[in-house]
């Protein structure tokens, strides 16, 4: 699985606020096409650069970082994005890292969310997500810090039915949902950074250590509008990317969301037992 943090939950780390090994902390199932304070419901994603997101009465700020994915068509607009320019029902995509404006990659045609990851109000505590909650929230048992790494045992959630599951919140839990600072969202995707340019008919594309693995025959949109297939599996830790060759250019700081490798995600409940295994790997649930 993959991770992003909030960032009142790394906030809270660097001051002292939260203390992974002696508070307690929950993880939550998530259903994220349900609309709360913290997460909107996308209606449309311009073709355009930059791309406008529409979602009515979305409550977001710019210089927020947002998550967006589950958008149909325009591709490109799933990611994670810095938000500019933002009305009381639209907001633009920018590199977080860059400030480069996302280009959309065709037209809308239908679905989307959008989630708050702060550092405005409209993302910090569990009460903006709560109500996305499948089946009931569990606290994390035998947590450990080692290295700056967070971790924690393996989750069971019980018998759940019903809605989908897009991801897993990982939050402080006070008991009261408006203290309960957000620390982690879980999505089984992670961002893919190209590090240099690569030309039009190229068929390998230089990036930054990948965090999770990607499966072979993955489209990956990145947020200059170009597409790439993978035609080779790649493993976490790879700096390249083996593609078919390219129709378009993928400049140097693209970024393209892509899935991990077995995530699970997205996952409908049936009534039957749920399971969460944290990621074995570097950076377990989170890292700082």
């Amino acid at each position: 699985m993959v991770n992003r943090m909030f960032e009142k939950g790394r906030e809270g780390f660097l001051d002292g606020t939260l203390d992974w090994d002696t508070q307690a902390f929950s993880a939550a199932l998530m259903d994220l096409n349900t609309a709360d304070v913290g997460v909107k419901t996308v209606t449309a994603a311009s073709n355009a650069t930059p791309i406008v997101i529409t979602a009515t009465a979305h409550g977001f700020a710019n210089g927020d970082l947002v998550f967006v994915d589950g958008v149909g068509g325009n591709l490109a607009a799933n990611g994670l994005w810095k938000i500019a320019n933002q009305a009381a029902n639209t907001f633009e995509l920018t590199n977080p890292v860059s400030a480069a404006n996302a280009v959309g990659s065709a037209a809308y045609t239908s679905g989307g969310y959008a989630v708050n990851f702060g550092p405005s109000a409209a993302g910090d505590n569990w009460d903006d997500f709560d109500g996305t909650l499948v089946g009931t929230k569990q606290t994390l048992t035998s947590p450990t810090v080692v290295n700056g790494v967070a971790d924690a045992a393996d989750v069971a959630f019980g018998n759940t039915s019903g809605a989908t599951v897009e991801a897993v919140g990982i939050f402080r839990d006070t008991g009261t949902t408006s203290t309960s600072r957000m620390v982690a969202l879980i999505t089984g995707k992670h961002i893919v950074t190209a590090n240099t340019q690569a030309a039009a008919s190229a068929t390998s594309i230089f990036t930054e250590p990948l965090v999770a693995p990607i499966p072979t025959a993955t489209v990956l949109t990145f947020s200059n509008g170009a597409t790439a297939t993978l035609s080779a599996l790649a493993n976490a830790g790879d700096r390249v990317l083996t593609v078919s060759a390219l129709a378009a250019i993928v400049t140097a700081g693209a970024r393209a969301l892509a899935p991990a490798t077995g995530s699970g995600f997205v996952l409908t409940p049936n009534g039957g037992p749920v399971n969460l295994a944290f990621d074995n790997g570097t950076n377990r649930i989170f890292a700082l």
